[in-house]
C-alpha cells in the first residue's frame, strides 16, 4: 500500500460535508472553516482522484457521476474508521442503531413505538438523536433519520411515511373554531421557515379569526398538543403525528377541513454510508409499522 497516495482525511470530511449540504459556504460553516479553505481541500481531493467531483452551479454544487460513486465509497470508509473507536469493535457495537428525528417525531411518533421496537429487536442498543435541524446532522451520525422535508431528499434512500396534512384540533366538547367568539390558538415558535402553520391553514380556508382571538406560543409541538387535549385551546394538528389521539377520541377536529402541504415525512437512509443489517432491519420494521397504520 502506498501510504503517500491516501487522500487526507480532512479533505474526505470536507468532501462528504459539501456533498450533503450542496454548498461550499454551508459546509464551511458546519466545519468552522473558511470557504476558501473548503475549496482548497476539494481541489486537492479532485486532483488526487483525477476527476471533477462537483458541478459548480449558480445555486450551489451537485455531485458529478464520478462524485456520486466516490461519495458512497467515502461514506463506507469513514464508517469503517468510526468503528475503530473504543468499544465499537464488539458484538454490542454491531447491534447499535442510531435514529435521528425531530422533537415532535420523537414525542408523538417514536415514543408510542418504543415498546414494540424493543420486543421486535430485544438485542439492539438504540441511540435516539433528537435534533430539529436536520441540516446540522452529518451522515455518519445516524443510521436512520425521520424528518419532514419539503422535497424528496436526493442523497438518501427514502420511504415516504405520511403527507404534511394539518387541521385544527381540540378536546372533545369544545366550541368549533368557526363558532368561537374568542378562540385561543395554541402555536409553536416558528424556528423553521419551511414549516407550515396556522397562517397557511387560515389562508387556504379563506378564514379570518375574530378580533378577540388570542395566541399562545408554547415553544414545543408536543406541549401544544397536550394543552389542546386538556382543553386549554385549539392546536394545529399534523394528522400523521396525532393519529392515535384522533382515533382514541382524545382530540377531535375543531374544523374538519384539512390542509395538505407540499412536503412529506420521510424515513431516510443515507446513501453515503454502508448500512449494517440490523439498521436495515429496524428501518424496514419502522416503515412496515407505518404502512400498517396507513392501510387501516
Amino acid at each position: 500500500m502506498d501510504i503517500g497516495r491516501l487522500p487526507p482525511l480532512r479533505s474526505l470530511v470536507a468532501f462528504q460535508t459539501v456533498a450533503r449540504c450542496g454548498s461550499f459556504t454551508r459546509a464551511a460553516e458546519l466545519l468552522a472553516l473558511t470557504q476558501s479553505g473548503i475549496s482548497r481541500q476539494i481541489a486537492q481531493l479532485e486532483d488526487h482522484v483525477g476527476a471533477a467531483l462537483f458541478d459548480r452551479q449558480p445555486a450551489g454544487v451537485v455531485l458529478t457521476r464520478i462524485g456520486e460513486e466516490y461519495a458512497k465509497e467515502v461514506g463506507r470508509a469513514l464508517d469503517a474508521l468510526q468503528s475503530l473507536e473504543a468499544g465499537q469493535i464488539t458484538r454490542r457495537g454491531q447491534d447499535q442503531v442510531s435514529i435521528a428525528c425531530s422533537r415532535a417525531v420523537a414525542d408523538l411518533w417514536m415514543l408510542p413505538r418504543l415498546a414494540r421496537l424493543r420486543d421486535a429487536f430485544p438485542g439492539i442498543e438504540l441511540k435516539l438523536i433528537v435534533n430539529d435541524f436536520f441540516q446540522q446532522l452529518r451522515h455518519d451520525e445516524y443510521d436512520l433519520a425521520i424528518y419532514y422535508r419539503p422535497n424528496r431528499p436526493a442523497d438518501h434512500v427514502v420511504d415516504a411515511l405520511g403527507p404534511e396534512e394539518m387541521l385544527p384540533v381540540m378536546a372533545p366538547g369544545g366550541t368549533l373554531l368557526a363558532e368561537a367568539a374568542a378562540p385561543m390558538l395554541l402555536t409553536v415558535e416558528e424556528t423553521h421557515k419551511e414549516w407550515t402553520d396556522w397562517g397557511n391553514w387560515l389562508a387556504a380556508m379563506d378564514l379570518k379569526l375574530p378580533e378577540a382571538a388570542t395566541r399562545w406560543k408554547l415553544g414545543d409541538y408536543h406541549l401544544s398538543v397536550e394543552a389542546a387535549r386538556r382543553g386549554v385551546g385549539i392546536a394545529m394538528g399534523w394528522t400523521w403525528f396525532i393519529v392515535d389521539y384522533l382515533e382514541s377520541g382524545l382530540l377531535v377536529p375543531a374544523d374538519a377541513r384539512p390542509f395538505r402541504g407540499h412536503g412529506e415525512y420521510y424515513l431516510m437512509r443515507p446513501t453515503t454510508r454502508h448500512q449494517r443489517q440490523v439498521a436495515r432491519q429496524v428501518g424496514d420494521w419502522l416503515a412496515e409499522s407505518n404502512r400498517r397504520w396507513r392501510s387501516n
